[in-house]
């Protein structure tokens, strides 16, 4: 996606703010800041307008809801979203322990944490991805995020502090591509690698899928390094609930060891998109690629 449209992903508010929240966040309940959300997200519905209109379509064009509905699910969604990101801060500030999280089948995980081999784990930008550590806390593997650049370098540095002592790693993107060195050192060590997979973040290797109902792209480079490693692939979506919970949902991304890379590459993208679709369908409103992610303007005006 080159083309200007996707949605960078770096989190708002400044430096000011961001130390505050993280401040304030690690003297007071996340849930104190709850109620300030609406009397905010009406001014981000009124001003962040692309965002907006991007949710909108998703909701009008792909789930296919009438106005009403989509202009209310879009309104949701930022409700959603800002209760994520409050979230966020709370964990980065070293307050996961507010949250629980339930692990649906948590016997798939667990097969694979008893196993040698590393494990792909497959995620996405939706429900709250940094919750991942809490929901596989018990697990002997070591955990390693790749993380993408835009975020500020004390956000990074508070983030590397913090699940430095739960025992995750934090792999940033380098512009050298060393980074895939390291990814792959640690699936050669038997540990978990943890990679969002819903994002091309500019790579031109791409698989164009029905995703929803419509054509969209998906990077190749996770499911073809897991294919060539030979290395199990779990999808994992952290879904927020009621409160402060969450639900773990995860599904394993079974192929033939007999086909070559490039078959199971294919197959494993085309698994973790409907095993994204699944989770999509129970909660349309915690998606949270706040960019036009279809296309749809584009063809919306071709017609």
């Amino acid at each position: 996606m080159a083309d200007g449209r996707q949605w960078q992903g770096k989190t708002k508010g400044g430096k000011f703010g961001q130390r505050f929240l993280l401040s304030f966040l690690k003297r007071f309940r996340v849930t104190a800041l709850y109620p300030s959300l609406p009397f905010i997200i009406p001014f981000c519905l009124i001003f962040a307008r692309k965002p907006n209109r991007a949710l909108y379509r998703y909701f009008h064009d792909i789930h296919r809801y009438g106005r009403w509905r989509a202009l209310r699910s879009t309104a949701r969604n930022a409700y959603n979203f800002g209760k994520v990101v409050i979230d966020k801060f709370a964990i980065w500030a070293g307050r996961s322990d507010q949250f629980s999280v339930r692990v649906e089948q948590p016997e798939i995980p667990q097969r694979l944490f008893e196993q040698e081999k590393g494990v792909l784990f497959a995620g996405s930008h939706i429900g709250n991805f940094e919750l991942l550590a809490t929901a596989f806390e018990k697990n002997p593997k070591k955990i390693n995020v790749i993380i993408y650049g835009g975020e500020s370098e004390m956000l990074n540095q508070q983030r590397t502090s913090v699940f430095g002592e739960n025992h995750v790693n934090l792999i940033p993107v380098t512009a050298d591509m060393s980074h895939l060195f390291t990814i792959k050192n640690a699936l050669e060590n038997g540990e978990v690698v943890a990679i969002l997979c819903d994002r091309l973040f500019g790579s031109p290797k791409k698989k164009t899928l029905d995703f929803l109902g419509h054509p969209a792209d998906f990077p190749i480079g996770p499911f073809r390094l897991a294919a060539q490693m030979d290395v199990p692939v779990l999808s994992v979506a952290v879904m927020k609930e009621k409160g402060l919970c969450y639900s773990c949902h995860t599904t394993l991304l079974n192929v033939e060891p007999s086909l070559t890379t490039s078959q199971k590459c294919d197959i494993l993208i085309e698994q973790y998109v409907k095993s994204l679709e699944n989770v999509l369908l129970q909660y349309p409103e915690q998606w949270f690629n706040l960019y036009d992610f279809w296309n749809l303007e584009n063809n919306h005006n071709r017609k």
